[in-house]
């Protein structure tokens, strides 16, 4: 057992080495195509659940902190600002990108192994690590943090209409108090954090869509290990931030 997780451990780091020094070759339009098709995918079809899970997660969080310390507009942002806009977003975003999208990636490679394609495309001259690895790598990438800012302004928009409503506070006065506890570093490092765990979730679901043997059983093998594996990546990413943020203080 541990063999084979140092062999795939192994094998996502160097899938993510060969993303790392290819991603100049994203100039190309045939692969900005590809990465275009796939930030819509991934990011822009994900935006409607995204803005209504993110508002019932923000009105739903604001009233139990309300429920549980009372009428402290103050504490409440604060606890807002961390739990919900640094933690909890980057976190449930890229838990609806890893159930809508990895599966998917997955899939769509480990059919495209499952009839050849990536040698028709050696073939066709077409580099198909590059043609089908760095758009969709890269694209969760760039696709998870502008879904978490989307998932952040809905979240924060409903928690301060909540907070003003159960407080009877004007909502310019609750939004302004959660501006007075926003650190704009930490909410660079949620961006980066989801940044991260995008590329993670794709290097993951690429490896297990291109590297299954090409049967019908390893399309859905491949689905099922991308999404189990990128839900403990995710993890494991969102606690290193925080337990770096604590050490830092």
């Amino acid at each position: 057992m541990s063999t084979l997780a140092n062999t795939r451990l192994g094998a996502y780091f160097q899938l993510g080495w060969f993303a790392g020094s290819r991603w100049r070759e994203l100039d190309r339009p045939l692969l900005r195509e590809q990465l275009q098709r796939q930030i819509y995918s991934a990011g822009i079809t994900a935006l409607p659940v995204i803005a209504v899970m993110a508002m019932l997660t923000g009105a739903a969080t604001a009233t139990q902190l309300t429920a549980l310390i009372g009428a402290d507009s103050d504490l409440t942002q604060r606890l807002l600002f961390l739990g919900l806009f640094f933690e909890l977003a980057p976190l449930l975003s890229a838990l609806v990108v890893v159930a809508r999208s990895s599966a998917g990636i997955a899939s769509e490679l480990a059919v495209m192994n499952l009839h050849d394609e990536f040698t028709t495309l050696r073939r066709l001259g077409v580099p198909a690590a590059d043609y089908l690895l760095l758009p969709r790598v890269f694209g969760l990438m760039i696709a998870l943090p502008a879904v978490t800012v989307c998932f952040q302004a809905c979240a924060i928009g409903s928690g301060w209409l909540a907070t003003a409503v159960l407080e009877g506070r004007p909502l310019v006065e609750t939004a302004g108090r959660f501006l007075d506890f926003a650190d704009p570093s930490l909410a660079l490092l949620s961006l980066l954090k989801s940044a991260l765990m995008g590329a993670a979730v794709g290097i993951i679901a690429c490896h297990h869509g291109s590297s299954g043997k090409g049967s019908t059983q390893a399309i859905s093998g491949a689905a099922i290990q991308s999404v189990g594996t990128g839900l403990i990546a995710v993890f494991v990413i969102d606690v290193a931030c925080a337990a770096l943020m604590y050490a830092l203080g």
